[in-house]
């Protein structure tokens, strides 16, 4: 089999937009539609699953227990499932070896890449953007996502990969999701897919609490962290196998995991809450997760520094000083897409995999993601910021 594989910024990928009465006709599209998608990606987790020394049977064994628990914790969204996977001429538990992959992969010895995600709380007004990090072989196979509402459920945009009904996105009542990695010593496989989470999120939630409590229901086996973003706020979710905690930008306590007066939140992929950290791992020894978030830190800071000074010489009712003598400038997507832009020789938060980098140890930035909940807006441009968004498609909700 081929090693090549497509630049990320030179992919053009499809737009996926599904209009149904229901959400078993709209999975049965999905499959029928993306049928040659959905067995090309499914071809491709095989292989990498291959390469990382999980057998065949472990990864049988792992999707078919993913797909039980999620028959308990989300029937509706187990029926789409099931019907994508009847559209795309394969078996159920085939199509959860690409739905269920996060919690496949926990029983490799490391996982394969990073991201990083950043975003800004200002009632109202509150953004955040994030580089998804991706095994750059998996480069052509994910796709725009444009779902369409059913009865009981949400018109919602972003990207997914091929089989996924979601991944990252936002949904037309302002609720958007964004996704890291992370590894902890009691990850197992065998949950509810991460990558159901943020589709029933996207799917369901209309307000910030109702996604919390959506990703505080599901029982969890793998790690992950969960951006959850709307207009009110961002709030992070850390998820431990099946614990689970909260990060909030201007938290009055360490336990809520983040404490200070700026409104960001940064997260790349190493545990930061401290109830946590007890059996929390690196994705991989060679892992740039705690450069990258020294970089971003480091860059809030200049930003707050500049616009503190900017915000100051305005004057306008605008960007008048708080009472704290903070001014109040918005921080925009254009604003997190910079501090998520890097050039050779900084912190790896633009991902370019090196030239002669092998099969399985080749990271991408796949995609980059804006979302501004207040304006429903998602811009979605394959590749990273230092590589121009030459491919950006922007979609209003």
């Amino acid at each position: 089999m081929s090693t090549e594989f497509v630049p990320a910024a030179e992919v053009r990928p499809t737009t996926f937009a599904v209009r149904a009465s229901d959400h078993v006709a709209r999975g049965q599209q999905r499959g029928e539609e993306l049928r040659t998608g959905i067995v090309s990606t499914l071809d491709a987790y095989r292989r990498y699953f291959s390469h990382l020394s999980i057998t065949e049977a472990a990864v049988q064994s792992a999707a078919a227990s993913s797909w039980q628990q999620l028959r308990e914790w989300w029937p509706i969204g187990a029926e789409e499932a099931e019907a994508v996977a009847a559209g795309a001429g394969i078996d159920v538990t085939e199509l959860m070896e690409i739905i269920a992959r996060t919690e496949i992969m926990t029983q490799a010895a490391a996982a394969p890449t990073e991201c990083s995600t950043v975003s800004h709380t200002s009632p109202g007004a509150s953004v955040a953007a994030q580089n998804w990090d991706w095994a750059v072989d998996f480069s052509t196979l994910w796709h725009f996502n444009d779902v369409g509402s059913v009865p009981g459920q949400h018109r919602h945009v972003g990207i997914a990969e091929f089989g996924m009904l979601g991944k990252i996105g936002l949904n037309e009542a302002g609720v958007g999701v964004l996704l890291n990695i992370l590894k902890h010593a009691g990850d197992e496989a065998g949950g509810v897919p991460i990558h159901m989470i943020l589709a029933r999120v996207l799917a369901e939630a209309g307000t910030l609490a109702e996604a919390l409590e959506i990703i505080d229901s599901a029982p969890t086996s793998s790690s992950s962290i969960i951006t959850v973003i709307t207009a009110e706020a961002a709030v992070q979710v850390e998820i431990a196998g099946a614990a689970k905690r909260e990060r909030r930008a201007q938290a009055t306590s360490s336990a809520d995991g983040e404490t200070g007066k700026s409104g960001f939140l940064i997260h790349t992929n190493h545990f930061l809450h401290p109830d946590l950290l007890d059996g929390a791992m690196e994705l991989r020894p060679d892992s740039t997760s705690q450069e990258r978030y020294r970089h971003l830190a480091e860059a809030v800071v200049r930003f707050e520094a500049e616009r503190a000074v900017a915000g100051n010489g305005e004057g306008s009712s605008e960007s008048a000083a708080s009472s704290d003598g903070e001014a109040h400038l918005p921080v925009t997507v254009g604003d997190l897409t910079k501090l998520l832009t890097t050039e050779p020789g900084e912190a790896p938060v633009c991902c370019t995999p090196a030239p002669d980098a092998a099969y399985g140890n080749r990271s991408a930035t796949l995609v980059s993601v804006r979302i501004d909940p207040a304006r429903k807006q998602i811009d979605l441009a394959p590749g990273s910021p230092a590589e121009g968004l030459d491919g950006n498609r922007r979609f209003q909700l």
